[in-house]
């Protein structure tokens, strides 16, 4: 259940955190998402937690206790929609940060993407991380700096995470998600180092979604405007996985500029799509993939400024 795959240096860092029990008050586990911040988070806090010598054991009562998610001096803060808001942080963080252990060396306070706390809510517990309890530690994990407060970053140790090599993955994907090799090593390539990724593309839903929107991409850009918004359905459809929507048509524009401007296979990401991007790349110039990917940016933005949906689809349809 708590097998790691890659992140070896981050494992070598945490065993020298653990052994000298120099222990920060915050860290800060940075990296896009998919990387497996989360995950090491629980694994980190597991093992400043446990009781026996080799660290984590899986055995003692605090690494059961973290297992079946029942830890009383473990807790878990993510956002509830679209943010985490600040009577979150005062319920769970700052009334029971300053009570002492139930039965452990740390009370560990794990704030998943820590960059969508509110303003009020970082706010809050500034004070904390500026005056924590011996006994208190906090680990926040976000995908991007922006968002997070300069004065709650300067309170953290930064740890960074990064791309893992197509075979750990492929590894990861063979032994806990039971993927045959073959099908795992073409995951693997496609999923470009991130757990995340990796674990989307083998779900049925997600593949099919990635492979009708190369089709609509391409017949939209090539159509006349007129006919444009009748892939509105798609996206209406689809709308609950529109931040998916987003990164593939991310990804499929980075390749088609890579095609376009290096000619090279080399770097692509999807590589099983290859002959498809080609094609697509053929009818495009450099000024327009870039116009486009400049119209896919707006979109999200868009999306996450509350502009309605069903507008800020169509203006993107008739743009790009």
């Amino acid at each position: 259940m708590f097998k790691i795959y890659g992140h070896k240096n981050i494992l070598a860092l945490f065993n020298k955190i653990v052994s000298s029990q120099k222990i920060a008050n915050a860290y800060l586990f940075i990296g896009e998402s998919g990387f497996g911040k989360e995950f090491m988070a629980k694994y980190f806090a597991m093992m400043i937690n446990c009781k026996n010598g080799s660290k984590p054991c899986l055995s003692c009562p605090s690494c059961i206790q973290m297992i079946s998610g029942n830890h009383p001096d473990i807790f878990f803060i993510e956002p509830d929609g679209i943010s985490i808001k600040v009577e979150t942080l005062r319920n769970v963080v700052i009334n029971n940060a300053y009570v002492k252990p139930y039965n452990s060396y740390k009370k560990i306070f794990i704030i998943k993407e820590a960059e969508k706390m509110t303003e009020q809510a970082q706010n809050s517990i500034l004070k904390t991380l500026e005056e924590p309890p011996e006994y208190g530690l906090f680990i926040l994990t976000s995908s991007k700096m922006e968002g997070l407060l300069p004065t709650i970053v300067s309170r953290c140790e930064i740890i960074r995470f990064t791309r893992e090599s197509d075979e750990v993955i492929e590894d990861y994907l063979i032994n806990e998600k039971k993927i045959d090799r073959s099908k795992a090593k073409k995951i693997a390539s496609i999923a470009n180092g991130n757990y995340g990724k990796a674990n989307l593309l083998i779900d049925e839903g997600y593949s099919r979604i990635r492979s009708e929107l190369g089709d609509i991409l391409y017949n939209v850009i090539n159509q006349d405007k007129a006919l444009r918004l009748e892939s509105f359905k798609f996206f209406d459809e689809n709308r609950e996985m529109i931040d998916d929507i987003i990164d593939i048509m991310f990804s499929y524009l980075r390749d088609l500029m890579i095609l376009k401007l290096l000619g090279s296979e080399e770097y692509i990401i999807n590589k099983d799509m290859v002959d498809k991007l080609k094609d697509f790349s053929d009818n495009l110039t450099g000024f327009k993939l870039n116009n486009i990917i400049n119209e896919i940016g707006e979109l999200a933005f868009n999306l996450k400024s509350n502009v309605n949906y069903q507008l800020a689809i169509e203006k993107f349809l008739l743009n790009i």
